[in-house]
């Protein structure tokens, strides 16, 4: 029962605050209009035409699973929820309120040549490839739109050989990056198959370009091993609502037909061979589809606690754009249960934008100033410990090559917290990481990291955004290292933070050999410990493929008709996180194009793609 009325409530979206008003009668949600907001244009036309018509239709908030799992699908319900309170009633009741039962649709069977699971960067770019050599090509995919799909908001893929770096008048080689990439990861992935990828990422590129993107060859915000003549990054210039728009008008000229809102559950074999996806569509319904060969590209599983567990050692584990993730692991397991084997290396992908925690409202998600501002102690190379109080690495590689070397700490020691003073508080509030650096000796020739700083600023909010999270219970602020040691049950915290300030003294860090500029004392209370838990873009890790992305069984034979792309196969990943920016995305969509033409290929020959 409501109180009748017009309510407005304000939540944080990808990008914007998005404004509602809700109109309530005394036991009905009539209307949700959307007042204001800067959103991606995808993620607003889906919050109007499908999750808020659903949420009036059905008078519950259980609609996640409708909504595809957004962070502003999540926002928009703890608005609502924000609401259903203020009226008189007990949104709880709402959220388990069941949704409308309707009269579950008639299965469905269809048939394709190939099936690919997942339509993120390296599905969708696998359709395509597929599709373009003469395949019929199916593409199941969970969200309800492709503004869900983490490939369509990426900062840019790595690749060599490309017309964008032929116009620039780059030199850089495959081969140069082959030795880089094996060296770096001492052949820890297939190096056929990384091989394979170097020599088609021009053809991702390509394809992109050919469908409409524009790149620009750039220089990334910390140090890699290939930058100006020798760069690879291919920053995206296209804005993410034109390229859903791309995407759709790519399948719509190729045939590909999508099935939104559908889960793949089983692969369908007969022998060894793959032979189809039995799938469950939204409606109800159950899809089965008879193809010759699957591609999955599922995106590995972040949205798994249990998978997060097992192969990285905990489930604390956020994914970094916001929202629960839909990658749940279904591929890798799917895979697994007609006995494709799994490869060694599993990591992630993580974010190199700061800290996250599941109690904060605005966690560090983008590279963005409008999100809570303490979360940048986690990234700016201050003093971290554990949750024993103990210093655990060399801060400074964190600001400088957060991904690279500062995923595999940091998750090992999840969660982690930043121990900063009242003095380093009113440094980054009044002058920021660069000023406060340079004052100390970095410059633009020795401190790589600092062009990006510079552009960045004060941390001008620093003090509400504290506020904000000893609010949330995330922040822990203290007059005395004592009383913060007690408080936040860091047992260790007092003799470590003495024998680190001792190191600030003299300038030598005799446990980790930190760069003297960040060596900063932690001396002038009040104390704040904030806690971090580590965010990722994706899982990197899965099934093991030859240099086709084709997947082997546990006895070490190649499955006929099973592919396996991106995130989900675990033969081009490598932990921690290769030293070169956009790799990740240029893994995905080259590992596409190779598993689009082998699948494609094996159907216009008439094989049954096994391996000679």
């Amino acid at each position: 029962m409501y109180k009748d009325g017009k309510y407005q409530v304000t939540v944080r979206g990808h990008h914007s605050d998005v404004t509602l008003e809700v109109t309530l009668t005394r036991d009905k949600i009539v209307k949700i209009d959307v007042l204001s907001e800067n959103e991606t244009e995808a993620f607003i036309t889906e919050l109007k035409d499908r999750m808020l018509p659903e949420i009036i239709a059905n008078q519950s908030l259980q609609v996640d699973a409708i909504s595809g799992a957004s962070k502003l699908s999540h926002a928009v319900i703890e608005g609502l929820e924000e609401v259903v309170n203020q009226a008189g009633s007990d949104a709880q009741e709402l959220l388990n309120q069941p949704l409308v039962a309707k009269a579950p649709a008639e299965d469905r069977q269809l048939k394709a040549d190939v099936v690919v699971i997942g339509s993120g960067g390296a599905g969708f770019m696998a359709a395509l490839t597929a599709a373009k050599d003469g395949a019929q090509v199916v593409v199941l995919e969970k969200a309800s739109t492709l503004a869900a799909v983490n490939g369509v908001k990426v900062s840019g893929p790595f690749a060599v050989d490309t017309p964008v770096l032929h116009q620039k008048g780059t030199t850089l080689t495959a081969n140069e990056v082959f030795n880089h990439v094996m060296t770096y990861t001492h052949w820890t992935p297939n190096s056929l198959l990384i091989k394979n990828y170097l020599d088609h990422s021009s053809e991702a590129v390509e394809n992109l370009m050919e469908i409409g993107y524009r790149f620009e060859e750039a220089d990334f915000r910390f140090k890699t091993p290939f930058t100006g003549p020798k760069g690879g990054f291919h920053l995206i210039m296209t804005p993410v609502d034109q390229r859903v728009k791309l995407w759709q008008a790519a399948y719509k000229e190729y045939g590909v037909q999508v099935l939104y809102q559908t889960t793949a559950i089983q692969l369908l074999t007969h022998g060894r061979k793959v032979t189809g996806v039995v799938a469950q569509s939204h409606d109800g319904a159950q899809v089965t589809i008879q193809a010759q060969a699957v591609i999955v590209a599922a995106g590995g599983y972040l949205g798994n606690k249990e998978m997060l567990q097992a192969h990285l050692g905990t489930s604390r584990v956020n994914a970094a754009a916001g929202g629960k993730s839909l990658a749940t692991g279904d591929g890798i397991k799917m895979a697994q249960a007609i006995g494709a084997s799994l490869d060694k290396t599993f990591g992630y992908c993580g974010s190199e934008y700061g800290g996250t925690n599941q109690k904060a409202s605005r966690p560090a998600t983008q590279d963005k100033f409008d999100q809570n501002l303490a979360f940048k102690f986690g990234v700016y190379g201050n003093l971290l410990v554990n949750s024993h109080g103990q210093r655990f690495m060399n801060e400074g590689l964190m600001c400088d090559y957060p991904m690279s070397y500062g995923e595999e700490p940091t998750l090992r020691n999840s969660p982690y917290y930043a121990i900063v003073d009242q003095a380093y508080v009113d440094a980054m509030r009044d002058q920021g990481l660069y000023t406060y650096m340079t004052a100390r000796g970095a410059n633009h020739e020795n401190w790589f990291i600092g062009n990006y700083y510079k552009q960045r600023g004060p941390l001008a909010s620093l003090d509400q955004d504290l506020e904000e999270g000893l609010r949330e219970g995330w922040i822990t602020k203290a007059d005395t290292l004592v009383e913060l040691q007690a408080k936040t049950g860091l047992t260790h915290l007092v003799e470590n933070v003495n024998r680190y300030n001792g190191f600030c003294q003299t300038g030598v860090d005799e446990d980790f050999a930190t760069n003297p500029w960040y060596l900063t004392s932690v001396s002038q209370g009040p104390f704040y410990a904030i806690e971090n838990e580590v965010s990722a873009w994706s899982t990197m890790g899965g099934i093991k493929t030859d240099a086709n992305c084709q997947a082997f069984d546990t006895h070490g034979q190649t499955i006929p008709g099973l592919y396996v792309v991106g995130t989900d196969n675990g033969s081009l990943m490598y932990s921690p996180y290769y030293d070169i920016p956009g790799f990740c995305y240029g893994l995905c969509i080259g590992s596409g194009v190779i598993a689009g033409h082998a699948s494609a290929q094996t159907i216009l020959d008439g094989t049954s793609g096994a391996s000679e």
